[in-house]
């Protein structure tokens, strides 16, 4: 003999579906919050990616700003010239003139505005 009716408290259709529902919606809040921390990862890999190449043209321009100082001073220029063996010949202080400015002119100027 089988009971037809054996179980009292049978799990409706309107729960399933609020189960169903309730799990998408934990699944869904899931799943947005990965892809928004992967997103926030990725940036801020892209972030030190940027930051360690601005670190390194930093780091060129004051090695450039450093070669250019270095062909700036007199004494530096001859010592480079020399070992580069130029052809350039050293300047003699005596022969070397100095221009006065003189005074303003009082003619015309050109503009370009």
């Amino acid at each position: 003999m089988e009971k037809k009716n054996r179980y009292k408290n049978r799990v409706s259709l309107f729960m399933i579906v609020r189960l169903a529902l309730g799990g998408g919606l934990l699944l869904g809040t899931g799943g947005g919050f990965v892809l928004v921390r992967n997103q926030h990862v990725i940036s801020g890999n892209e972030i030190g990616f940027l930051e360690n190449e601005i670190t390194a043209c930093e780091q060129e321009i004051e090695l450039w700003e450093l070669r250019i100082a270095a062909v700036r001073d007199r004494h530096e220029l001859s010592r480079r010239l020399r070992w580069v063996q130029s052809d350039l010949a050293e300047i003699d202080l005596s022969r070397v003139i100095e221009i006065e400015p003189g005074g303003r002119a009082d003619g015309p100027v050109a503009s370009a505005y």
